[in-house]
């Protein structure tokens, strides 16, 4: 049966301890928000700090739903489920609190914990209820190993590149509450900084080759020409990136998430003002279209003039040069 302990000691220690993942649970204020459920777990990223306090090393991710939440309300929910040996649940009900990769606090807490690539924060949990039960129909299963893919891909990305991820990824939850927008963005602010945030996120793309010319269009409607010759790379990298193209002379489908996604990452270039962008004025413009009426959303990319047009958009847009 079902039991509520003062404290994570002793027996509840030593189970706690032994687990190699546990999943967290989380939700926004809002009636109508996303509830958030995540697993966790890399061996050395999590543990005990007290016997009321729990935390892990949080690291980058395709979204960011759990830091949203906690910055919002704090409320949490983490779980242990036994899946081998006796049967048993844990859960630690509470507040949690993040402490990023840029403040103070986070070398000390995150030295606890085994480095982890792509790290952006800890997540500590000031726990109020502990609790355990039968866990009787949680299924027997073996443990094969760990995936090693993480590590690994934000390696190769590097520390800017990392954040790089996060400002296209991590900055809004489903919900657009704040979540991640801790990262730096004074590179964002001189055209010498543009240029070194290109070549990078160009550098993650297989076989990029920049396009002479690119638009984005609703039903066929184009808002803006980035013509031969134009000054256009970062935003077709950022639009590249989002829908996973490598330049190629195409027309694609663009959904209305990943018209938020290229939106959000390219946002921060207007911090440089040594020139306009024409694009981020024509996407947000193109965005409120869309959710005024409805339609379809399509890129073109001609990587060269002679090429073969793809669509009528794509034959629009090169009449429009």
């Amino acid at each position: 049966m079902g039991k509520v302990h003062a404290r994570v000691d002793g027996r509840l220690r030593r189970f706690v301890d032994a687990q190699r993942m546990f999943f967290v649970a989380t939700a926004p204020l809002a009636g109508d928000g996303h509830v958030n459920l995540s697993p966790r777990g890399i061996p050395g990223t999590f543990g005990m700090l007290d016997e009321t306090t729990f935390a892990w090393l949080d690291g980058t991710g395709s979204g960011s739903e759990t830091i949203a939440h906690l910055r919002e309300n704090g409320r949490i929910t983490v779980m242990f489920c036994a899946f081998e040996g006796a049967p048993n649940i844990v859960r630690f009900h509470g507040r949690g609190r993040v402490v990023t990769i840029y403040d103070d606090e986070y070398a000390d807490l995150a030295g606890r914990f085994t480095d982890l690539a792509g790290a952006r924060a800890v997540v500590v949990v000031d726990i109020d209820r502990i609790s355990d039960s039968c866990g009787w129909t949680v299924p027997l299963m073996e443990y094969a190993g760990e995936r090693d893919l993480l590590a690994p891909y934000f390696e190769r990305r590097g520390v800017d590149g990392s954040a790089d991820y996060r400002r296209r990824k991590n900055r809004t939850s489903l919900d657009g509450l704040p979540a991640f927008d801790f990262d730096p963005l004074a590179e964002w602010s001189t055209l010498e900084g543009l240029g070194r945030i290109r070549e990078r996120l160009a550098a993650q793309i297989d076989g990029w080759v920049a396009p002479c010319s690119w638009a984005l269009a609703l039903d066929g409607e184009i808002g803006h020409v980035n013509a031969p010759g134009a000054q256009h790379g970062l935003p077709a990298v950022v639009l590249a990136t989002v829908l996973k193209h490598d330049g190629a002379t195409a027309t694609i489908e663009v959904t209305r998430q990943q018209l938020d996604e290229a939106i959000t990452t390219l946002a921060p270039a207007t911090a440089c003002t040594e020139v306009e962008h024409p694009n981020l004025a024509a996407w947000r413009a193109l965005r409120d279209a869309h959710d005024e009426r409805g339609g379809a959303i399509t890129a073109v990319f001609v990587r060269d003039a002679a090429d073969a047009e793809t669509s009528t958009t794509d034959a629009t847009l090169r009449s429009r040069w």
